[in-house]
């Protein structure tokens, strides 16, 4: 998958605004709009360019709490992983589950409206998982770098 810089700075674009028009595509990468246009299609083929989402801001929605969960499980077989991974995707309150190496097995990212929230989020939901050994909590304090953007490199 070759990409060359024109492709580059419209996938950068396109990360930072979804509904940049291809005009503006266009006279940012000083092409015309009918490259742009033809330059986006082959993103699409190649699978690059996924799907157009609006981020919202979780403050405003009443989510106030961040709270990193590393979690332990007691069979690390597969099946054992797969029943806590299919169970984790049960709670609207997880918005990242990510299965890791070292001291945890799994880090989740909660977001949770307060304290009693997340209290009862883990010891209703997180704590009836089967299979679960061990969980730490940390709570974010501050958000230091919050993106959905890729690095992008040339080759």
């Amino acid at each position: 998958m070759k990409l060359d810089e024109k492709d580059l700075k419209i996938l950068a674009l396109l990360q930072e605004d979804a509904n940049i028009s291809n005009k503006e595509l266009a006279a940012a990468t000083n092409l015309t709009v009918t490259p742009v246009y033809e330059r986006i299609k082959k993103l699409h083929a190649m699978s690059l360019l996924k799907k157009k989402v609006f981020l919202l801001d979780r403050k405003k929605l009443g989510l106030n709490v961040m709270v990193l969960v590393f979690v332990n499980i007691e069979k690390h077989s597969e099946e054992g992983a797969l029943n806590f991974m299919n169970e984790i995707k049960k709670f609207a309150e997880v918005v990242e589950c990510l299965h890791i190496t070292g001291a945890f097995d799994f880090q989740l990212k909660v977001y949770a409206r307060d304290i009693d929230h997340f209290h009862e989020f883990h010891f209703k939901k997180l704590a009836s998982i089967k299979n679960v050994r061990h969980m730490e909590s940390h709570f974010v304090m501050k958000e230091v770098i919050n993106t959905t953007s890729f690095p992008l490199f040339t080759n």
